[in-house]
């Protein structure tokens, strides 16, 4: 597992890499985050304030992923 150390959540954050995407960010206001307005799959949802992606919704295109600013999203 792979912590990116961006102390969003002052806690021992493990974002792994897998092949189903997944995401609990909290970096972004997601009226402005860049992920969300990317998405050509409208693959994420704010839950709580954090941003999460759906699964089912995401196709995996990668487009995301260049767009956000601490490198928080992995898709293999």
């Amino acid at each position: 597992m792979n912590c990116l150390n961006c102390t969003t959540c002052e806690s021992d954050c493990q974002l792994k890499e897998v092949d189903t995407p997944s995401l609990f960010c909290m970096n972004c206001q997601p009226s402005e985050a860049p992920c969300i307005k990317k998405c050509p799959n409208n693959a994420f949802e704010v839950l709580g304030g954090a941003i999460t992606i759906n699964e089912e919704k995401c196709d995996k295109c990668m487009e995301c992923i260049s767009v956000c600013p601490i490198g928080a999203i992995h898709i293999n």
